[in-house]
């Protein structure tokens, strides 16, 4: 088995039906689902799938990203540094509710242990046991 294998079975045991869905083509990927879906597969270590799936679904929002790079480069422009104040993406939030969708309580506990570790090796404040789930 390779590690692209490993790293996607353990990802779809993990995740909750609607992201199986999405990642098995059984329904769409949006462009939130697919910074939601490369934000976790990164934070979870999961290296070559998080490629995997950019690799397999980027393309079809090639609009969604000049887009934002057009916002992006009109606001700093306009107010250098104004992003970086009002920049509030939903990571932890992610992180949580991909928690909560694992299936199996024991994995949830596993996972719960794992992200805690990953926090701490990020440098990143730890959420309290009710935050991460």
């Amino acid at each position: 088995m390779h590690q692209r294998d490993i790293e996607r079975f353990a990802f779809l045991y993990l995740c909750g039906k609607r992201d199986r869905d999405i990642l098995l083509g059984k329904e769409k990927m949006t462009f939130s689902d697919l910074d939601r879906l490369n934000y976790l597969t990164d934070f979870l270590g999961l290296k070559v799938y998080n490629l995997e799936i950019w690799n397999e679904y980027a393309g079809q929002f090639g609009e969604q990203f000049q887009r934002l790079e057009r916002l992006y480069n009109e606001d700093i422009s306009a107010t250098p540094g104004a992003l970086e104040e009002t920049d509030e993406h939903p990571y932890d939030r992610w992180i949580q509710e991909f928690c909560r969708q694992v299936p199996e309580r024991k994995s949830r506990k596993w996972l719960e242990q794992f992200l805690e570790q990953k926090y701490k090796e990020k440098g990143m404040a730890v959420p309290g046991e009710t935050d991460i789930v």
